[in-house]
């Protein structure tokens, strides 16, 4: 379950309803004019007499200066006595509430049921009493009863509130019912327009990720996203909800919205940005995060780091800034290849003295996979550079290696042959 659809136990809503309640005892105070609800009910009549109500204003004041357990016993003690329904009910009301402040719930819930059920007091502390029940069921988990009892009170309302929308939208939720769920959430937000609140919006993306709606989930999170755009988490959650419909550049787009903020600080977090760029092909991208990265501090200047810059420079034939990259490479591994695969990026440039010191410096250093191939690189960089006795040594060299190397060497030494002796021969002339 997701973590937008959890509920933890809190009675504080309970609390603070009772001091609407409790205004409400001495007389009647429903609005007039208000819209017809789908469920009318008659205001009663009855009154505290004068006994019950010096009783009953004892145990207000004791519940009103926190001395919950004086209140349950006054209140237990009021309720032994003769009284009618109406002094009844708000004794059972005045107990619960301050068995809620004691963090006993599940005494309350008797104590709430029975208020209810004496039907005997005012509307708006009546229907107040029905919220606070369903408020209460709701938090003992007993979600089909805070439903129900939800239901009945709203059918007494002309129009549920958004706060009461919310509250059902998550009773719905927690008994998995995710499409009657979403069209309170909803509701509850239409009604409130840009007033929603970030909650209201998250519990409508929980469930839209619960019924598997990546689409309809971008379209909350690009609410959330422009209304509180330095929380990180909806650009990830959006980034992973364009994947989820394999849409990666749009994925990608999110997480650099995220990192152009100053979101996106942590390592992992960068390099995982970084391999995204590669992977859809904007190596100068990469390259760009990952070097400034290391260039801060941020990230390490790691053989696995700078193997990865040397990948994106060299995908986006920036081949300075990956020749840079090989060699400080090479500085830390002591692998002869990396300073091959310079010789690579020079050869791409028509660099031939760089691409002829950076070959050699390879075979120097040591580890090369392949010398073969390097002394070919050697002898066409020389050949290039018109030394053509040193190159034709070169292609001499590549031949003590693999059979391909050896193949490519005899072809350039041939070519390598002519041209000395063409060259002897202009020189006899």
């Amino acid at each position: 379950m997701s973590t937008a659809m959890t509920r933890r136990r809190d009675f504080r809503p309970l609390a603070l309803c009772v001091a609407l309640v409790l205004a409400c005892f001495a007389s009647p105070c429903a609005a007039r004019g208000a819209p017809v609800a789908e469920l009318q009910r008659s205001e009663p009549g009855a009154l505290l007499s004068e006994r019950a109500f010096r009783r009953f204003e004892a145990i207000t004041s004791l519940y009103a200066e926190a001395r919950y357990a004086e209140a349950v016993s006054a209140a237990e003690a009021y309720l032994r006595a003769e009284l009618n329904d109406y002094e009844r009910a708000m004794g059972e009301q005045i107990l619960g509430f301050a068995l809620v402040a004691l963090d006993r719930p599940a005494e309350a819930v008797p104590r709430f049921e029975r208020s209810i059920e004496l039907d005997a007091l005012p509307n708006a502390a009546h229907f107040n009493m029905m919220r606070s029940l369903a408020q209460l069921y709701a938090a003992l988990e007993q979600w089909q009863k805070a439903i129900d009892m939800m239901s009945l009170y709203l059918a007494y309302q002309p129009e549920a509130s958004g706060e009461d929308r919310i509250m059902m939208g998550q009773s719905y939720v927690q008994l998995g019912r995710y499409r009657d769920a979403l069209s309170w959430v909803r509701g509850a937000i239409e009604r409130a327009g840009d007033a929603a609140g970030e909650s209201w919006h998250q519990l409508e993306l929980a469930i839209h990720f619960e019924l598997g709606d990546h689409r309809a989930a971008l379209r909350v999170l690009n609410t959330l996203a422009a209304r509180w755009p330095d929380r990180l988490r909806y650009w990830e959650m959006m980034a992973g909800a364009h994947q989820a419909l394999n849409e990666d550049v749009e994925a990608l787009a999110a997480l650099m919205a995220a990192y152009n903020g100053g979101l996106i600080d942590e390592p992992a977090k960068l390099l995982n940005l970084v391999r995204m760029n590669l992977y859809v092909g904007l190596p100068y991208q990469a390259g760009n995060i990952l070097e400034g990265a290391i260039e801060a501090g941020v990230l390490d200047a790691s053989p696995d780091n700078l193997a990865l810059l040397l990948q994106a420079w060299t995908a986006a034939r920036e081949f300075e800034r990956a020749a840079v990259a090989a060699d400080r490479l090479a500085l830390l591994t002591g692998d002869g290849d990396l300073l091959i695969r310079k010789a690579r990026l020079m050869m791409e440039q028509n660099r031939w003295q760089a691409m002829l010191e950076s070959a050699r410096q390879g075979l120097e250093l040591g580890n090369v996979s392949k010398p073969g191939e390097a002394w070919l690189m050697i002898g066409i960089a020389l050949l290039e550079l018109e030394q053509l006795r040193d190159s034709r040594q070169a292609f001499q060299r590549a031949q003590d290696y693999d059979a391909d190397s050896r193949r490519q060497a005899r072809e350039w030494q041939r070519f390598v042959e002519e041209r000395i002796q063409v060259a002897e021969l202009r020189a006899g002339r």
